[in-house]
């Protein structure tokens, strides 16, 4: 099977690195010290750079951009531990949007000129992601929801709602209750409570519902093969330079195995990642979620264990935040449990196979 990038992508990948730079820990302590822990003005550089419109349909004012197109903008974002909440701010609310007829609001995502958070998580569900709770009455909506990404800095909010609803909310509408709170990957969250909130309300089908579900597990697989090529590249680095016992702990024979073990884990999950994104989930949407919920599965266990590797290979220091592999896993950390952690999404995978 072939790999090899067109121009296209190999320009959209350089043109990435080149905006993100090196990790600069400094700057990424400042800004999730900022207000929301995330800054707005980079979040239209984000969207001047096409990277939120890759996400929209052609029909909608979007590029329209392939799933490979899509999953080699995580990946790059991931090796750059990016910052930026591409994939949960941008790509999912945008492809709920489109998935339920809002040409409006994806014209404003598409541009940065809105800021959307989506509640779809309810309290005591875990990782379903159905509504139960959240309902409608009229124009209104009544429930609970948690772990809403980004709410802090949203303007808009999506939410499910029962009986195959989305609900777009402003965030000061009336009876919007926002209890906001850190994630492990150092940006923020939300409980949202909604109490007969006035809302514009949507159709939206299920088997739409469930292609974005699958979109969101499968680029959230993309990004976690970049974040661990960079906990790999940086723990070779290091081992090479550390020295103990008058040599290089790169020469010990012991770490030699298992950094090739976490080459062979890594290049395994790449090879997983960029066959999923390969096939053509319109053909079959059912399929298409059970194979990313596999996917996600195997690569976050692969990115899991590269990324506890790099941390004990680096000792102690490998904890803190001080350096760029402990803000790499603990993204890593979130992304395997988005829409489903490992042992999630591999029961999804055996039910439907």
């Amino acid at each position: 099977m072939n790999f090899d990038l067109d121009e296209d992508q190999q320009l959209t990948r350089d043109m990435i690195g080149r905006f993100l730079g090196p990790v600069d820990i400094a700057a990424r302590h400042a800004m999730r010290k900022a207000e929301g822990g995330y800054a707005r003005t980079r979040w239209q550089d984000i969207a001047d750079l096409g990277l939120l419109a890759l996400a929209a349909p052609e029909a909608m004012g979007g590029i329209g951009g392939t799933m490979v197109d899509l999953a080699l903008v995580a990946e790059a974002l991931g090796k750059g531990v990016a910052i930026d909440p591409w994939l949960e701010n941008g790509v999912l609310p945008i492809r709920l949007a489109a998935a339920a007829g809002d040409d409006a609001l994806v014209a404003d995502l598409t541009i940065g000129a809105k800021f959307v958070a989506v509640a779809l998580a309810e309290p005591g569900r875990r990782y379903e992601t159905e509504a139960v709770g959240t309902k409608a009455e009229g124009d209104q909506v009544t429930g609970a929801k948690t772990f809403t990404l980004g709410a802090p800095l949203a303007d808009t909010l999506l939410v499910t709602v029962a009986g195959d609803k989305l609900a777009k909310i402003a965030m000061g509408a009336a009876g919007v209750v926002r209890q906001d709170y850190p994630v492990i990957d150092g940006s923020n969250a939300a409980t949202i409570d909604l109490h007969r909130t006035p809302v514009d309300l949507f159709d939206l089908p299920d088997a739409k519902f469930r292609r974005v579900v699958g979109d969101v597990r499968m680029l959230a697989a993309a990004e976690m093969v970049g974040l661990a090529q960079t906990m790999f590249d940086d723990t070779l680095g290091y081992v090479g330079e550390r020295q103990q016992f008058g040599a290089a702990i790169g020469s010990f024979q012991a770490l030699q195995h298992r950094l090739v073990e976490c080459y062979a884990a890594l290049e395994q999950a790449r090879s997983m990642m960029l066959r999923t994104a390969m096939l053509d989930p319109t053909t079959d949407d059912t399929n298409w979620l059970r194979i990313a919920a596999g996917t996600k599965a195997f690569v976050g266990e692969a990115a899991t264990r590269i990324g506890l590797e790099a941390v004990q290979m680096h000792g102690g220091m490998g904890q803190t935040d001080e350096l760029a592999i402990g803000h790499a896993l603990k993204r890593v950390m979130l992304l395997d449990k988005l829409f489903g952690d490992q042992d999630h999404c591999l029961r999804s995978f055996a039910r439907a196979a």
